[in-house]
């Protein structure tokens, strides 16, 4: 187990559990957690046996957005200083990241639960995106991702009219995969996080596969995708696939 003053790391067999840990404060983010947030992403993502990342939250919250206790600051400056890189770094890696959402998820942090590649949620989580109420707009991502996640009608409602979406309502509306018991969150996503650790190489480029199919024409994807198919083809793990389905057996990739 890893730890700074608002994040916990703990390393598994082929994964990483990562927890935001500012109960007092709901996993509010500030400065110093973004901070450590990304120099933790950016650490295992250099390690090469840490395949998936599972992302959750300490106490009751998962995360309640933005920590406004500091006093008034340049929204615009802290946007473009802190959030932005995040989200950029979040989206070039090869690393699934997995968003065990354990309870309200609220404004940058149901932001920051959409930037992951699989969500799952325990009953007692919740969504809010309630920027409108106050005079904001949403940020850390939520725009791009939420239409593409939930359609724009969806979206619309999420964004424009600022209501709680229910665990239900998340499971319902695609917004997560999975809805479990509280007291099995975590195991259930470490159980998939074992589940992606175990898979070939191929996990990387086949992430930045769909996300740039979200923006590109249909020629530029066909040509990204040919490209990939002849770099996976020349991978070992390609070999012991054929080597496994000869032999009748489970692939070893790793």
């Amino acid at each position: 187990m890893q730890s700074t003053e608002h994040l916990l790391c703990e390393r598994r067999d082929g994964y990483a559990v990562v927890t935001l840990n500012r109960p007092e404060r709901f996993n509010a983010l500030n400065h110093a957690l973004v901070a450590d947030l990304r120099a933790q992403l950016e650490k295992l993502e250099a390690e090469d046996d840490v395949r998936a990342i599972v992302l959750t939250g300490a106490g009751r919250a998962f995360c309640a957005g933005a920590d406004l206790s500091a006093g008034p600051s340049d929204v615009e400056d802290v946007i473009r200083r802190l959030y932005v890189p995040l989200v950029e770094q979040i989206a070039a890696m090869d690393t699934p990241l997995i968003a065990a959402v354990n309870g309200p998820a609220a404004g940058a942090g149901f932001s920051l639960a959409l930037n992951a590649d699989f969500r799952m949620a325990a009953t007692t989580a919740s969504f809010t995106m309630s920027f409108v109420k106050v005079g904001l707009v949403p940020d850390v991502g939520a725009t791009w991702h939420l239409t593409r996640i939930v359609g724009a009608t969806r979206a619309t409602e999420i964004a424009l009219l600022g209501r709680k979406v229910t665990a239900e309502q998340a499971l319902a509306w695609g917004l997560v995969s999975e809805l479990v018991p509280a007291d099995d969150l975590l195991r259930r996503a470490t159980l998939l996080a074992a589940e992606v650790a175990a898979l070939s190489a191929s996990v990387g480029p086949i992430r930045r596969l769909l996300r740039a199919g979200q923006h590109v024409d249909l020629a530029t994807q066909l040509d990204a995708e040919a490209t990939a198919q002849g770099r996976a083809q020349q991978h070992p793990h390609f070999e012991e696939a054929k080597q496994a389905f000869v032999e009748k057996r489970a692939p070893r990739f790793w």
